[in-house]
């Protein structure tokens, strides 16, 4: 599927000129003739192509970027996502709370579209709680490396302006007591608030 390609050509951050001229003309097209064909789900990944064409790829990917038009209702999908909210993003807004004041749970940022976890507006840091569906198997030494759309979403906020702080599961988790997640978290958000 063409939107999955051009998406990861995104996620690895690989340039190609030629098949993104190509892929972006056929994608137009299409998309101007029946926006429809096109699921919620798949017209999400092309929102984030195009972020990374706008944010990432400078002057060059400016010259295959969709009509705006079309940007908006890709971005329009990905804002229509469902967000569900886990057991373990509320343990973290519940301790987060007891450190620093102010945070939003799942605050729609709107330049990028994408749903923060916890996020505080005016200073532009975001809170992201991990959990195992945004890595992948731990490697022969345990370590587990975050997945591709993780990535992703780190870099585009970054490039729109964020400063991302990731709380793993596997992290959260080993902690005993409220007290040593208040303070990973206040030794997390503290320098970025300095």
């Amino acid at each position: 599927d063409l939107a999955n390609t051009v998406w990861a050509y995104a996620t690895a951050d690989y340039y190609h000129q030629a098949l993104l001229a190509d892929c972006s003309r056929v994608i137009s097209d299409s998309l101007a003739r029946d926006p429809w064909r096109w699921s919620e789900e798949v017209r999400s990944q092309l929102h984030q192509w195009q972020l990374w064409l706008s944010l990432e790829r400078g002057a060059d990917g400016q010259q295959h970027l969709l009509s705006e038009s079309q940007r908006k209702l890709c971005c329009d999908a990905m804002q229509g996502t469902e967000v569900t909210i886990s057991r373990l993003q509320r343990s973290v807004a519940a301790a987060l709370a007891a450190v620093q004041h102010g945070f939003e749970e799942e605050h729609l940022e709107p330049r990028t579209g994408y749903s923060l976890d916890l996020a505080l507006p005016s200073s532009r840091v975001a809170v992201e709680v991990d959990g195992p569906s945004h890595f992948l198997l731990p490697d022969g030494r345990g370590v587990r490396k975050p997945n591709g759309p993780t990535l992703l979403k780190r870099r585009l906020l970054a490039a729109a302006g964020w400063r991302v702080i990731s709380v793993p599961f596997y992290e959260w988790d080993g902690f005993a007591t409220a007290n040593g997640q208040q303070t990973y978290l206040e030794r997390a958000v503290a320098p970025l608030l300095g």
